[in-house]
């Protein structure tokens, strides 16, 4: 096997999806079976993206977190969540707990990329493994060659930009002036490059195009030091009206069709995670999140403080005034189906099937990855056509599943009027009920699942 060329994987993107996908190659190469592998990743950030909040990852993402070797740095950076808590605005009371005592964390996203990014940099190099990461490489063509039974491929070429500093440890684009141009050749391209996907409108779907929801994710964070305890407990004035603490560990205030995400994200508990989905005018010059400033932080805060007023927990307000920096998130969408593959390039992720918010979008994207890897290793045995077909057989079930699901809840119908708390309270007890009763909602695992014929 020593004589054979290296099976060259570009990935695009070196977010939760593309990392995880780069680890889960390597993890699933057998030395021996089939030829060396070589692994590179093009990132069009200079560094690690800071932007995206704290995120919740439940078993489904945490599984393969592990076994890719960066759960063991990234949960004591985290908050444990034993349940996630939806309280009524209107009584002040529990309506359920979510997914109780489940392995789950919150986390900042940033961390999640750096613990992954160090996993991947930190796995020995070989002649029979090669990996590879590249920060600052904007993707500009996409172009396959040769003939289907010669030496043929996909040559990808990238804009090169240099750091504006380098952070101690941080993996960077190679050496150059900015605006150079290299090309790599590859046996495949993989697209994890996110709802703006470069890959796929250039190459796999360049007519499905995203589409603005009209929602943001408002999202920031408030230092409660001054309210715990030495337990790290909430000082007993926010409380339930049963008498308990509003935040356990991550708490859903919901009124009507709103809803007021309050969640510890570190360890310490001593810093709160706020976040509401509000109506805003799509910023056409700030694709990746924006920091509110100015009016639009005292229009967030405003207008929050008055959706959370009244009710039965008058002190919400007092924690949404706690905030002093906000970010705009917004909720781009692409239309269910479309293209996932063509020729030699895949997608995954939010580049092949972005929803709104549904508390595991990042175990998904990262879940692409491993399933992708587990396909991968029959490299030897079938075509590209073949391995991609396989992919899509075993995924778009699971994925149009969700989509489903996610677009039901996102689109649910809402009564107006006095009635339409109640009704919601209603609405969401019964949803409760329902996703705990699957007890098989996160048992699913893709990386031994039987591949097509």
């Amino acid at each position: 096997m020593a004589d054979k060329p290296p099976f060259h994987i570009v990935i695009v993107g070196a977010g939760p999806a593309g990392l995880s996908a780069a680890l889960s190659l390597v993890k699933k190469h057998e030395k021996g079976v089939s030829s060396p592998l070589h692994v590179t990743v093009l990132e069009m950030r200079t560094e690690v993206q800071r932007l995206g909040g704290a995120i919740n990852l439940t078993p489904l993402a945490l599984r393969y977190i592990d076994w890719l070797g960066a759960g063991e740095r990234l949960r004591p950076q985290a908050a444990p969540v034993s349940a996630i808590e939806l309280v009524a605005h209107r009584t002040g009371k529990l309506l359920g707990q979510l997914w109780p005592g489940v392995d789950a964390i919150r986390v900042q996203r940033q961390l999640l990329v750096e613990a992954l990014r160090d996993a991947l940099r930190e796995l020995p190099q070989s002649e029979d493994v090669q990996v590879d990461v590249m920060y600052g490489a904007r993707v500009r063509g996409i172009e396959e060659f040769g003939e289907a039974d010669g030496d043929d491929g996909v040559r990808i070429t990238f804009e090169k930009k240099a750091p504006e500093e380098r952070r101690k440890g941080a993996t960077a684009a190679s050496g150059g002036r900015d605006g150079e141009t290299e090309t790599l050749e590859a046996d495949i391209v993989v697209g994890c490059d996110g709802i703006h996907s470069q890959v796929r409108s250039l190459v796999v779907d360049p007519g499905r195009e995203k589409t603005y929801s009209g929602k943001c994710n408002a999202y920031g964070y408030a230092s409660i030091s001054d309210k715990a305890d030495a337990s790290g407990d909430v000082a007993k004035e926010w409380l339930r009206t049963d008498g308990e603490p509003l935040i356990t560990d991550t708490t859903l205030v919901t009124h009507g069709n709103d809803a007021l995400l309050l969640t510890y994200y570190e360890p310490s508990r001593t810093n709160l995670y706020l976040a509401a989905v509000n109506p805003v005018a799509e910023n056409k010059d700030a694709r990746e999140g924006w920091s509110a400033q100015g009016a639009d932080k005292a229009g967030i805060k405003k207008k929050m403080s008055e959706t959370f007023a009244g009710g039965a927990l008058p002190y919400l307000g007092s924690i949404i005034d706690r905030c002093d920096e906000w970010f705009f998130f917004p909720v781009y969408m692409l239309p269910p189906g479309g293209v996932w593959a063509k020729g030699r390039a895949l997608l995954l992720g939010d580049a092949a099937h972005a929803m709104p918010p549904q508390g595991e979008g990042t175990g998904v994207a990262i879940e692409d990855g491993v399933l992708l890897a587990h396909v991968l290793t029959r490299r030897a045995t079938r075509t590209v056509p073949q391995l991609f077909a396989d992919y899509e057989a075993l995924r778009r079930a699971d994925i149009e599943q969700t989509y489903r699901d996610t677009m039901a809840r996102w689109n649910a119908p809402v009564p107006s009027g006095w009635m339409s708390s109640f009704v919601m309270e209603w609405i969401t007890w019964g949803f409760i009920k329902f996703m705990n009763y699957r007890h098989d909602y996160f048992g699913r695992d893709v990386r031994n699942r039987q591949l097509p014929d």
